[in-house]
């Protein structure tokens, strides 16, 4: 195990800006300002590794306490008012929004494990689960992997660019575009900012964008997504379950009235999003987020659901986000090449990936896989399912099997 306080690839604090954090979470911010004020929320930190965290409580616990008072500034709020879908009424709330950790989160060790849970309105809560990834990725990388240097960033990044380049050539494949997605589990914020600016410079044909909004802006790059699962398993308590999607789409474009148009399809499988995924939202919706499960199974089944529809499927589009390299992202597009629109949000691989460098004990590098989902929704529990068992998640065993009657998942 090692530290390197000096090694330009971290830096202290870890989180300094309120915009560092993935685009979906102001956008469906804005929706819970509008329609869901009031409601209360939980959330659960969960480490899918085989990796103890524990040993670094005390420093997550401070660096995750360091975003107290944390707010947009003056120049980030004129940025985001610019943004023809942002309202001027959340933007004024924005204006008076703190982050308050110590109110909001519990971050300790329990049987060996470190847990963080978050308690309180969805409202104020919401934009913890970015920053709190990226607090624990970064400091487990800077002790265990403390030894990399910006070299080897630069050296892995360089190759993929160039086997990318390559690729695009060999296989004419000049529309492909796809973003940046990697700022929850990513090996530190500095990297993070040093892929973004390389691809941005190296690829802009092809790279459309990051997912971090401090990033877009520093950048002048779009600030990409939408929806989490979170936003469609808080209806899960708001209205009958078996209505929840649909109520969840419908008040999406209450407040949206046709921007932002990608739907998550996997929080309780694609099969019963496809259920309530009728000609109304097929229209409205410009396209469909894949995040679990064989991405062309799933692409096949909503080329068929548009055609079956009458729509066109090249009218649409298919985002693809589960655990992408270039190579599956390249095979994917080819599949779909001429039948519907694809574009790709690459994370982990982007920018979380030492290649094959070890540290000087011999340990090989690997990225921790973390999630915070919620789990409790106005104190009833809500549920994950998606179409891949692991990614799965919900603490009551009992609400989870009502679920899955409910729309027949196996």
């Amino acid at each position: 195990m090692s530290v390197t306080v000096n090694n330009p690839l971290f830096r202290r604090p870890i989180i300094t800006s309120a915009m560092d954090t993935d685009a979906y979470k102001l956008h469906m911010q804005q929706v819970v300002f509008e329609k869901y004020a009031s409601v209360l929320v939980k959330y659960k930190f969960r480490c899918r590794s085989d990796e103890g965290l524990a040993k670094y409580v005390a420093e997550i616990r401070d660096a995750i306490f360091a975003l107290e008072g944390l707010s947009f500034t003056p120049q980030q709020l004129t940025y985001l008012s610019e943004i023809p879908f942002l309202k001027p009424a959340f933007i004024d709330f924005l204006r008076q929004f703190r982050f308050d950790p110590q109110r909001y989160l519990s971050i300790r060790v329990e049987q060996g494990q470190l847990v963080i849970d978050s308690e309180g309105p969805w409202l104020y809560t919401i934009l913890f689960e970015i920053p709190v990834l990226a607090i624990v990725s970064e400091v487990r990388n800077r002790h265990r992997y403390g030894e990399a240097d910006e070299d080897q960033i630069q050296r892995v990044l360089c190759q993929k660019v160039e086997h990318l380049q390559g690729e695009l050539r060999r296989r004419g494949m000049q529309e492909f575009q796809f973003a940046d997605f990697g700022t929850r589990r990513r090996f530190s914020y500095p990297v993070q900012r040093r892929v973004v600016e390389y691809l941005a410079q190296t690829l802009p044909d092809h790279f459309i964008g990051t997912s971090n909004y401090h990033l877009a802006q520093k950048y002048q790059l779009t600030a990409i997504g939408t929806m989490a699962h979170e936003y469609l398993q808080a209806h899960q308590a708001f209205v009958n379950v078996a209505d929840s999607q649909k109520e969840a789409l419908e008040v999406w474009n209450q407040v949206y009235r046709g921007r932002l148009g990608v739907a998550l399809t996997d929080c309780i499988t694609t099969d019963a999003f496809l259920q309530d995924f009728d000609y109304l939202f097929a229209v409205l919706f410009s396209g469909v987020r894949h995040d679990s499960g064989d991405p062309i199974a799933w692409g096949e089944k909503f080329i068929a659901h548009y055609e079956a529809l009458g729509i066109d499927p090249n009218t649409k589009t298919l985002v693809f986000s589960d655990n992408l390299n270039f190579d599956r992202a390249l095979d994917i597009a080819a599949h779909f090449q001429g039948r519907i629109g694809t574009s790709f949000g690459i994370g982990t691989f982007l920018t979380n990936d030492l290649g094959a460098w070890v540290t000087p004990a011999g340990d090989a590098f690997r990225p921790l896989n973390i999630v915070m989902k919620m789990t409790e929704c106005n104190g009833m529990p809500v549920a994950k399912i998606s179409d891949e068992p692991g990614k799965s998640m919900c603490d009551d065993s009992v609400y989870l099997a009502n679920l899955k009657a409910r729309f027949n998942v196996k």
